[in-house]
């Protein structure tokens, strides 16, 4: 644990030393995973869906707000979905607007949980989007429920793109009805939905509570009702589960919680402070609890003895000239 408290303070004095690098390249590689996975999920247009204008987008990215990559994720799958039908585009481009005017106008810089939950369930490791929870407030469960919504919009569209394309029979309302028929009655969809987000509000909850170690408690309970819920969801529903992808995503999960909770969120509550105090309206109960950290500065002490000389690494020092009375005159 010590080791891992170093590395925390040494990635930490990295980042403050060059910030703007970093995050250039963190925009940088998660734009590119997330482009090239929706290219790889989508691909109906394809001057779009060359790697080269990924490699591009997430060039730009890295100069941009981090919210630009779920801008540009957006405008991706609405170009790609016009090359299906333009009903398609349409539809996604509502569920962006709703999107928009619902969360991110007022919190763009989680946008990007949108994103990352898109393209987990894209690969089939749902459970790692788990340990986002623990960075969230319980409002904020709607952009996971979000990014689950797009996911299913994606899975639909590829399934039935042969029927949604403007050169099949169905009329303009048959196809946005195939398309909406088909989602909702999705089952897989609707209990990903919905186990994920309730699992997703606990942890957030929970984490948010006055009890010690939050975060583990949190966690753990939120992993065991994702895990319940949606594997007896699995059975009941006769859903065919994929389960190398499940155990995949689960050891994703407890890597990530292992790394959040271990270098951003771990606490030591052992040196835990309760104060009390009040003012002319208020009575005040506030407990601290330090984060826990290590410091990498090394300490010398030097033993000082009056007529004496001690020697440290520089050489020696003579107290008596180190140390000059001088007489009143």
């Amino acid at each position: 644990m010590k080791n891992l408290l170093k590395l925390k303070e040494l990635i930490k004095s990295f980042y403050e030393k060059y910030d703007k690098y970093v995050l250039g390249f963190i925009r940088f590689a998660t734009g590119l995973v997330v482009y090239l996975t929706l290219f790889y999920n989508t691909g109906y247009n394809a001057a779009f869906s060359n790697p080269f204008v990924a490699v591009g987008l997430a060039v730009i990215s890295a100069f941009l707000p981090s919210y630009m990559i779920t801008v540009f994720g957006a405008f991706i799958l609405i170009v790609q979905f016009l090359s299906v039908a333009i009903e398609i585009a349409v539809i996604a481009l509502v569920i962006f607007i709703l999107m928009l005017l619902l969360y991110f106008v007022f919190k763009a810089d989680k946008s990007w949980i949108l994103m990352f939950t898109t393209v987990i369930c894209l690969f089939g490791f749902t459970p790692a989007v788990l340990p986002v929870a623990l960075l969230v407030s319980p409002v904020e469960t709607i952009v996971v429920a979000f990014g689950v919504i797009v996911y299913g919009l994606v899975a639909v569209v590829r399934k039935d793109v042969s029927v949604l394309t403007s050169g099949s029979n169905l009329s303009l309302g048959g196809r946005v009805n195939l398309l909406l028929t088909d989602l909702l009655s999705n089952e897989y969809f609707i209990l990903l939905l919905v186990t994920l987000a309730a699992s997703v509000l606990l942890v957030s909850a929970v984490r948010r509570s006055k009890i010690n170690h939050a975060s583990l408690v949190a966690i753990v309970f939120g992993n065991l009702l994702f895990l319940i819920s949606f594997l007896l969801g699995n059975y009941f529903l006769d859903i065919s589960l994929d389960v190398a992808g499940f155990i995949v995503g689960f050891v994703l999960n407890i890597l990530f919680t292992f790394l959040l909770v271990a270098l951003v969120l771990g606490m030591d509550y052992k040196r835990t402070e309760e104060v009390q105090f009040e003012d002319d309206d208020y009575y005040y109960f506030v407990k601290a609890i330090p984060k826990v950290a290590i410091s990498l500065t090394k300490k010398r002490m030097e033993n000082i003895t009056s007529g004496t000389k001690e020697k440290d690494a520089s050489g020696d020092i003579d107290v008596k000239q180190v140390f000059v009375r001088r007489d009143e005159e």
